[in-house]
C-alpha cells in the first residue's frame, strides 16, 4: 500500500513537472484561430491598403486567417493602446508607422503606452512617398512660389492637413518646411486625404503634403499639380517633379529622409518564436513579385528585408533621429490640442 501511494505521488509530481514544462512551449506557438491586424486608419489609406495586402499574403503561410480591424481616431492612439494591452500571443498585432511608434509618445503626454516596452517590432515592411501638391487652378506654380507666399504671413495661404500636423509625417514635412522658409499657413484639418484633395482641386485650399498613392491619379489627369517630392530622389511616376534638394532646400532632407514606413508590431511580451515566425512569413512573401506588385499598385514600396531584431534596431535609430529633429525645429503640440 505504501508503495502504491509513493508511486501515485511520483506520478502526480511528474505530471505537474511535465505540465509546467509544456506551458511555455504552448505559449510560444500561434494557435489555430485568426490573427487580427489592428489598423489605426480609415479604409483606403496607405496603412489600410498595406495591412490588407499583407493579411492576404501571409495568411496561407501561417495557416490561419488574418483579418484587418480598422480602429481610427486620435492619430492612432486608440489602436496602439488596444494592441499594447492585448495578450502577447501573436493574435493581435498593430499596423502602424511613425505617428504611433515614434511621434505620439514623444509629443502627446496622454499616451498610455511606452513604445519600446509595450511593443515588439516584427517587420518594417513597406514605405511610401509624400509630395507637396496644389490644385491645377492655383497660382502656386512651384515650391519656391509656395515659400514666397508663405513668407508674406498674411493668412492667405492654407494648408490641407490630414490630422494634427505635428503627429503625421506629411504634417511634419509642412511644419519643418514652414520653419525653414520662415513662413506660415493656416492649417485646415480635413481628417484625411480624400476630402482635402477635393478642396485642392476646387481651389478652396492652397496646398497639401499628400501621399503618392492618394494624389498620383489626379496629378496625371491634370487636376493637381505636384510641386516637389519630399524624399531625396525623383520618382519614376513623376519624372518632371523636382526634389526638395533640387529646389534649393537641402536642409529639408537633412532633417529626415521623408520616406514614412509602415510596420507590424506585437505586444511587448510576445515570445521570440512567434515574432520570428511572423517575420519569416513576411520575408517569404516579400520575395514574390505578386506581393511587390500589389504594394506598388497601392503607391507603396517594398521594404521588408530585415529580421525582427534588425527592424527593432532601425526603429530605435529612427526614434533617436526624429527626437533630434523635433527638438531642432521646436516641434510641439499646441496648448490644449487633442490628437
Amino acid at each position: 500500500m505504501k508503495l502504491t501511494r509513493r508511486f501515485l505521488a511520483c506520478l502526480l509530481m511528474g505530471g505537474a513537472t511535465l505540465s509546467s514544462l509544456a506551458l511555455p512551449a504552448h505559449a510560444q506557438t500561434l494557435q489555430n484561430r485568426p490573427i487580427r491586424l489592428v489598423v489605426p486608419y480609415t479604409t483606403s489609406g496607405p496603412g489600410d491598403m498595406a495591412a490588407r495586402i499583407l493579411a492576404e499574403a501571409i495568411s496561407p503561410i501561417l495557416g490561419v486567417p488574418v483579418v484587418v480591424d480598422n480602429k481610427p481616431g486620435a492619430t492612432g492612439k486608440i489602436a496602439a493602446e488596444i494592441v499594447a494591452r492585448a495578450e502577447p500571443d501573436g493574435h493581435t498585432l498593430l499596423i502602424g508607422g511613425t505617428p504611433q511608434f515614434v511621434v505620439l509618445p514623444m509629443l502627446d503626454k496622454t499616451v498610455n503606452y511606452k513604445p519600446f516596452e509595450d511593443f515588439r517590432m516584427i517587420s518594417i515592411f513597406t514605405n511610401y512617398e509624400v509630395i507637396f501638391m496644389t490644385g491645377a487652378v492655383s497660382n502656386v506654380k512651384s515650391i519656391q512660389d509656395l515659400a514666397a507666399q508663405m513668407q508674406k504671413k498674411n493668412n492667405d495661404v492654407t494648408y490641407a492637413s490630414i490630422g494634427q500636423a505635428q503627429l503625421t509625417p506629411s504634417g511634419l514635412a509642412y511644419l519643418i518646411f514652414a520653419k525653414m522658409v520662415n513662413g506660415t499657413a493656416q492649417e485646415i484639418n480635413y481628417g484625411g486625404q480624400a476630402p482635402g484633395t477635393m478642396d485642392l482641386i476646387a481651389g478652396r485650399v492652397t496646398f497639401g503634403v499628400y501621399t503618392l498613392s492618394g494624389g498620383l491619379q489626379q496629378i496625371q489627369s491634370g487636376k493637381l499639380r505636384a510641386l516637389a517630392v519630399a524624399s531625396p530622389q525623383r520618382l519614376p511616376q513623376l519624372p518632371d517633379t523636382p526634389t526638395m534638394i533640387e529646389s534649393g532646400y537641402r536642409e529639408f532632407n537633412e532633417a529626415n529622409n521623408w520616406l514614412p514606413w509602415i510596420a507590424v508590431a506585437a505586444p511587448g511580451k510576445t515570445p521570440d518564436a512567434i515574432v520570428n515566425k511572423i517575420n519569416a512569413a513576411i520575408l517569404q512573401v516579400a520575395k514574390t513579385e505578386a506581393f511587390k506588385t500589389k504594394l506598388e499598385q497601392a503607391g507603396l514600396a517594398l521594404k521588408a528585408t530585415g529580421t525582427a531584431a534588425q527592424d527593432q534596431a532601425e526603429w530605435r535609430a529612427e526614434s533617436t533621429r526624429l527626437a533630434a529633429t523635433l527638438k531642432r525645429f521646436d516641434i510641439r503640440l499646441p496648448e490644449g490640442a487633442k490628437p
